[in-house]
């Protein structure tokens, strides 16, 4: 349990519990600061309280230095420093929500981009620049119900429940921007759904849908690599990989351009998911 140390305490700081942590976010710096509270507020959806805490399970310092560059801190321990607030607030946004997801109890964080289709979830998991948002956009734009293009979050019964962050793109030159939901005249799904197919791919140029099922306690394994909360909650996470690689389907397979792909994956949902 980190506390806060008196130099903290005099400076700016805000305290909030998500998903079950108290965490502090402070600085040294007014502008930093609110930038780091805006991106706190967006990186975590709003699923958050404001809350006096005297312990914390995580403190976040984004200082800026005197040579204008912005160091990040973990619970003590610093991280990096950044010559450009674009640098720093984005490596910020990516540590919090790992953090958050790795630290969450009762729920578990999976990597993977997550869309609805008539009631079921499809998961996509996948380290990232293996073209996720990419699918996950193009599923959207086919009908597909947007829940996040980052992390599945399951609770306990496996469950999907919605994480509708801004969709991260990257071009050719790895330049990112960010699309909202509305962009692509999509829908976001709202309520918990149940896991209908996990699909484990990757793109490759003229590559065919080759779909082979795996077994429950295979698909199980795959699937750990991309589970944040493994290392903290590793029984409770189990349990819940192993209803999810009990109940869905789970296959792998290259795969072409999401462009072509989107309706070849939706008519094997359709076809083999009920």
């Amino acid at each position: 349990m980190a506390r806060p140390s008196t130099e903290a305490e005099r400076q700016q700081v805000f305290d909030f519990e998500s998903y079950g942590l108290r965490i502090r976010v402070a600085s040294n710096d007014a502008r930093t600061f609110n930038a780091a509270t805006a991106v706190v507020r967006r990186s975590l959806l709003g699923q958050l309280t404001e809350a006096a805490s005297q312990e914390f399970d995580h403190i976040f310092r984004l200082d800026r230095r005197d040579n204008g560059h912005l160091m990040l801190e973990l619970d003590g321990r610093e991280l990096g420093i950044s010559d450009t607030e674009l640098k720093a607030f984005r490596f910020f946004d990516s540590i919090l929500r790992v953090t958050v997801g790795e630290s969450a109890a009762g729920l578990v964080f999976l990597h993977a981009g997550v869309v609805g289709w008539r009631g079921k979830a499809i998961l996509l998991p996948a380290d990232s620049f293996q073209g996720k948002s990419t699918l996950v956009t193009e599923l959207v734009r086919a009908g597909a119900e947007y829940y996040s293009d980052d992390f599945a979050v399951l609770d306990g019964q496996g469950n999907v429940h919605p994480f509708p962050r801004q969709i991260s793109m990257r071009t050719e030159n790895f330049m990112t921007y960010e699309l909202s939901v509305a962009d692509i005249d999509g829908k976001a799904g709202t309520v918990p759904i149940p896991v209908g197919l996990v699909l484990l791919t990757r793109y490759e140029p003229d590559a065919e849908f080759t779909p082979v099922r795996e077994t429950p306690g295979n698909g199980l394994l795959r699937l750990i690599p991309f589970t944040l909360s493994m290392r903290r909650y590793p029984e409770f996470s189990m349990q819940v990989l192993h209803k999810i690689s009990e109940r869905a389907i789970i296959i792998s397979s290259l795969r072409g351009s999401a462009e072509r792909f989107v309706k070849t994956l939706l008519d094997f949902v359709d076809n083999n998911v009920n």
